[in-house]
């Protein structure tokens, strides 16, 4: 039966902190390029010990943090018109939640509390951003278990927006034309992106 030993390690693997119990007994001990180079077991090193914990304490908040923001991120939609702004919603109006999953480029929008087998003749709405022969373009879909697609729409390197992309982009030059841009000093030298009205 192996002992229970905690690490951390430090400075790009140089240093290997290590906390627990070997041959029975407690151990806290540093390795330097992996060779034994410090016992702090018995020297009662509680700065080390409170060091040691404080930043395990902290890798497990980081790696919580990372995890919560891989995973998709789920709201509950309010009444929202892009005209008149929010307003009450009517009374038995339904609410819809809607699921952001920015690493796959989905924005999912169904009816609260349906699962996948009761969604069907209802109202959803699933959109997909992905990039196309380097230009991004948006397909929307309203059957959110992969029906057809009922609208697409291509961003083209003159602000048109199409349905249809007949003619094959020059990638080339459409990456030259944005690396110039990104190269190029800023109008707004406080943001990277110009104010929105």
């Amino acid at each position: 039966m192996t002992d229970p030993i905690d690490k951390i390690t430090l400075e790009g693997g140089k240093y290997t902190v290590e906390l627990g119990v070997k041959n029975g007994r407690f151990s806290f001990t540093a390795l330097r390029h992996g060779e034994p180079w410090r016992d702090m077991s018995s020297d009662g090193d509680n700065l080390m010990l409170a060091m040691f914990q404080k930043i395990r304490e902290q890798k497990e908040q980081i790696a919580k943090l990372e995890r919560g923001v891989q995973a998709p991120l789920q709201r509950t939609l309010r009444r929202w018109d892009v005209e008149d702004g929010s307003t009450e919603p009517v009374e038995a109006e339904p609410t819809y939640t809607m699921t952001m999953d920015a690493d796959r480029g989905l924005l999912e929008i169904r009816p609260a509390g349906l699962n996948d087998e009761q969604l069907d003749g209802v109202p959803q709405l699933l959109v997909m951003v992905e990039i196309m022969k380097g230009l991004p373009r948006l397909l929307v879909h309203t059957d959110i278990l992969g029906g057809e697609v009922e609208a697409q729409f291509v961003s083209l390197p003159d602000g048109r927006l199409v349905d249809r992309l007949y003619a094959t982009p020059d990638i080339q030059a459409i990456g030259e034309q944005i690396r110039s841009r990104a190269a190029a000093p800023s109008e707004f030298p406080e943001s990277n992106q110009a104010p929105r009205v």
